[in-house]
């Protein structure tokens, strides 16, 4: 949410549907805020200046999927922030920060938040969000906001069964499904049954960003496609490439959703891989069996290659 001082004073409400199976909100955001700012104009009428905040979750997703509509859940996270605005080194996955990426990253972040109204920005909150608002504030942008953990495979989101939910149908989906990522996550063709992966290098992806865009506009960029991405921040720029191709598709930053399922723990909240299995093992490939050999070797090239 968009940080501002109070000079005066405010009152916030938020709207939240008492059942997650409720469609009031899906289906009827804009007209419920219409109903009540057009309340607050006819009995206060010049007193209020009004501006309303949406954020989504996991049961809007899937909903989305259900209904066959697109829509683009893009993170831009502590990372991307700090690439953004010059920052020297690397990420937390070893990704290294460059002057080129910087400047593609604040391309994409103004073109996605600007130009499509079914875009979700991932929100988190750490001492980066003012910088990131800075952003927001510059470009006269107003971003729907998005759980930020709602598609990743941690402790908490593995106390019910919506991720799940949301992977199944994925995974049942019709619709042509492409994933970018590094060979570790190669299983995910099984788990959600692609049409194509294609493989990024585990560190520095953005080496292969040319490339890996060819071969995407190579598949065809056509309708209602669904693209996945675990290919660290240049997810953010195929998002936006794709997106300015044909807006009728939908695009998944899952960042480190899939790791602990096939590669290793990248987080602390991750769970262990024998918890993933027991997890997912409904849409997981038949042929597939959990082996702790193959999560260790992952570990070690992972070390091998930040060498």
């Amino acid at each position: 949410m968009t940080y501002t001082r109070v000079r005066n004073q405010e009152l916030s409400i938020t709207f939240k549907p008492t059942s997650s199976s409720s469609d009031i909100l899906f289906s009827n955001s804009k007209e419920l805020l219409d109903d009540i700012e057009g309340f607050l104009k006819k009995k206060y009428p010049d007193e209020f200046f009004i501006k309303a905040q949406e954020k989504v979750g996991i049961d809007f997703f899937t909903k989305k999927l259900i209904y066959g509509e697109n829509f683009t859940f893009v993170k831009y996270g502590d990372g991307e922030i700090i690439c953004m605005i010059g920052g020297k080194g690397k990420n937390c996955d070893d990704h290294p920060y460059s002057k080129k990426l910087g400047y593609l990253l604040e391309q994409s972040f103004v073109k996605l938040l600007r130009n499509y109204d079914d875009v979700y920005l991932a929100e988190w909150v750490d001492n980066l969000v003012k910088t990131r608002e800075s952003y927001v504030n510059i470009n006269n942008l107003n971003p729907k906001f998005a759980d930020y953990e709602c598609f990743l495979t941690l402790d908490e989101n593995m106390n019910d069964n919506k991720l799940l939910k949301f992977y199944k149908l994925l995974k049942n989906s019709k619709r042509k499904k492409i994933f970018v990522g590094p060979k570790k996550l190669k299983d995910v063709s099984g788990m959600i049954d692609l049409d194509h992966f294609v493989e990024v290098p585990i560190i520095d992806a953005f080496s292969k960003y040319d490339d890996v865009l060819k071969k995407l506009i190579s598949f065809g960029v056509d309708n209602n496609n669904i693209y996945i991405f675990c290919c660290s921040m240049m997810s953010c720029l195929l998002c936006s490439d794709l997106k300015e191709i044909n807006k009728k598709i939908t695009l998944l930053d899952i960042g480190s959703g899939f790791d602990p399922i096939f590669g290793q723990k990248t987080r602390p909240k991750q769970p262990s891989a024998e918890q993933c299995f027991d997890y997912y093992k409904e849409i997981l490939p038949k042929n597939y069996t959990f082996q702790k050999s193959t999560h260790a070797i992952n570990s070690l090239n992972k070390m091998l290659t930040s060498f």
